[in-house]
């Protein structure tokens, strides 16, 4: 076919405002993505937009099915709307004290 141009699973994204690891998930506008690999500012990485993935929890407790959002101050995801942008659904339930949780990306 002459007009695919990939299957959707990754995006190429420059690096802005501080530095990523892999693993670490940043809002592309509204869609989720989580780094590859490690990439400096002004770098261009590839990011997952697609999977479950284990992903730093903010504040509260999560429950399995969930939808999530990525904070706003940079906390983790967490399960309120306001000031955040949605990141997928938990794949897991997390409680308050839980470190990570589990969270199918643009679910």
């Amino acid at each position: 076919m002459k007009n695919f141009v990939q299957d959707g699973n990754t995006i190429d994204y420059k690096v802005t405002g501080k530095a990523v690891k892999s693993g670490d998930v940043r809002m592309i506008e509204d869609v989720a993505a989580v780094a590859v690999t490690d990439g400096a500012v002004g770098e261009t990485i590839a990011m997952h937009v697609t999977g479950v993935y284990e992903l730093t929890k903010g504040a509260g407790a999560i429950k399995q099915g969930q939808k999530v959002y990525v904070a706003a101050d940079g906390s983790g995801i967490v399960a309120t709307d306001t000031g955040n942008k949605y990141a997928g659904c938990a794949w897991d339930a997390a409680d308050a004290s839980a470190a990570t949780v589990t969270v199918k990306v643009n679910a």
